[in-house]
């Protein structure tokens, strides 16, 4: 380096500390008569000039617009001979040839596990339908799956993936309707049997599509729940053991089913078999209990105010909850921390299931004799009906802390004592119905605070109703009564099962 500029660099830091700049050099000439001439002369030799190159220009822009559009492998421009009022058609992009040579039975026996027999479960189905199927029940199809797309599809397919996975284009959820529903009248749930006798459970499988049914006959029966057929997948009679209350345990492979008996039946599902099992000392009855969400807990009601909370996986007591009059209906928070119990006071009591004792009370407005209650999956609100058909919502925050909480709305639709009520899993809306009277039952929008207007509709014969449901996607809502019938409707706004 230069002496000179060795000086330089260090007159121009203070501490002498050496660095080199990496900044580029500047390449470029001064502009002087010489490079212009020489840029001249390339222009014409390029251009002709400007003159003619300006003239090329417009004479360019002319050819645009009086010439058509001609497709070229290199133009962006791909020419399209079929109809617009026709769909695309588009072939999946990839198959494995070997998964249609699996049958349902034989995947079946290599994991080893079972499924109830009938319908998409038949062992001489294709596996990969069985899976498919599954699929589209649960999840749905989404629209970049689908094989055929309209013209008016403008985004790029794999955009459209991208934008559907939910944690980079969140899509619009669309709200339940107000004032009216569109549902769909389908086959009877249990068509091919009628002979559960009095409805008094419909449980919907927790994950599969199939459904439970059973009554005072003391029969149950299972169907795989499609709308169509809705065919029978199995059935079992128990002697002297009317059912009045069933539930399905949370992993699904367990049917837990009461009666006025001092035992219970636990089914199992994989191998088709009912277990019979004693309830604990102190319990001759077991008609009315509820599971806890993870079906970690079973509470029973009791006599005299008494819950008993069984383990339901061995049936054994593991403690006793009072409250000061008789039980008359029991629900769990979603969380499975709390459970609220009716009374035929109109008092309810709410227990923590963590401390095992009453953590608070409160009275349910204007309501003589408490008969139904129904916690929202949302956890925002609980649904309470009473003996003299009353109704009335609240915010569950309102019912922790206060002893008089005000009603959000009260329902004044039924005049006679509600027998059963349920929310569906969104907690949009919640059906609600009494026994006594034919064709008494409502559904109840939620966020309007209005019953719809066209359900049930004009002229339909549901009968006395004992009993109601929703499936799992809230798809279906099924209605049993005193004749052994349980009449299915669609729900169109719920895509899902």
């Amino acid at each position: 380096m230069p002496k000179q500029n060795r000086k330089r660099k260090h007159e121009t830091q203070p501490n002498d500390v050496e660095y080199e700049i990496l900044a580029p050099k500047n390449k470029f000439k001064p502009f002087d008569e010489q490079a212009q001439a020489e840029e001249e002369q390339l222009s014409m030799i390029l251009f002709g000039g400007s003159s003619n190159f300006l003239k090329s220009l417009e004479e360019a822009e002319q050819e645009n617009v009086s010439a058509p559009m001609v497709s070229t492998p290199d133009s962006g421009v791909v020419e399209d001979d079929s109809d617009d009022s026709e769909d695309r058609c588009r072939k999946p992009a990839w198959m494995d040839e070997d998964d249609d040579g699996i049958e349902v039975g034989h995947a079946l026996d290599a994991q080893g596990r079972r499924l109830p027999r009938g319908g998409i479960n038949e062992r001489s189905n294709q596996y990969s339908n069985l899976l498919k199927h599954k699929y589209e029940t649960v999840v749905g199809t989404p629209s970049w799956a689908s094989l055929k797309k309209n013209r008016d599809y403008a985004s790029d397919s794999d955009e459209e993936i991208l934008q559907t996975c939910g944690f980079i284009k969140k899509t619009v959820k669309q709200n339940l309707p107000q004032t009216t529903i569109e549902f769909k009248k389908v086959k009877d749930l249990n068509s091919e049997t009628l002979s559960e006798g009095i409805i008094n459970c419909i449980e919907f499988h927790p994950k599969s599509t199939a459904a439970l049914v059973a009554g005072n006959s003391g029969i149950v029966s299972l169907f795989a729940v499609d709308g169509k057929r809705n065919n029978k997948l199995h059935s079992i009679a128990f002697e002297r053991f009317p059912i009045l209350c069933a539930y399905f345990a949370h992993d699904g492979n367990e049917a837990i089913l009461g009666s006025r008996q001092s035992h219970i039946y636990s089914y199992d599902l994989m191998a088709a078999k009912a277990i019979k099992v004693p309830l604990p000392h102190g319990l001759t009855q077991c008609k009315k209990f509820v599971l806890s969400p993870d079906s970690k807990f079973m509470a029973v009601a009791g006599k005299w105010g008494e819950v008993h909370i069984l383990s339901s996986r061995t049936k054994e007591r593991m403690g006793l909850l009072k409250q000061d009059n008789d039980v008359t209906a029991l629900a769990f928070s979603p969380s499975g921390n709390l459970l609220y119990g009716h009374s035929n006071t109109g008092e309810v009591t709410i227990w923590d299931m963590n401390m095992g004792r009453v953590r608070h009370k409160w009275i349910d407005e204007g309501c003589l004799q408490g008969s139904t209650l129904s916690m929202s999956s949302s956890n925002q609100f609980i649904a309470a009906g009473s003996s003299q058909g009353i109704v009335n919502l609240y915010g569950v925050e309102d019912v922790l802390q206060n002893n008089l909480p005000k009603p959000r709305k009260t329902i004044f639709n039924l005049t006679t004592a509600i027998s059963d009520l349920k929310f569906n899993s969104s907690s949009e809306t919640f059906a609600f119905c009494s026994t006594d009277i034919e064709n008494s039952v409502r559904l109840f929008h939620v966020g309007s605070g209005t019953v719809f207007s066209n359900f049930p509709p004009f002229g339909t014969k549901l009968g006395h109703i004992s009993a109601i449901n929703f499936s799992p996607g809230s798809g279906y809502i099924a209605f049993g009564n005193k004749k052994s019938v349980v009449s299915l409707y669609r729900l169109k706004h719920f895509k899902n099962y």
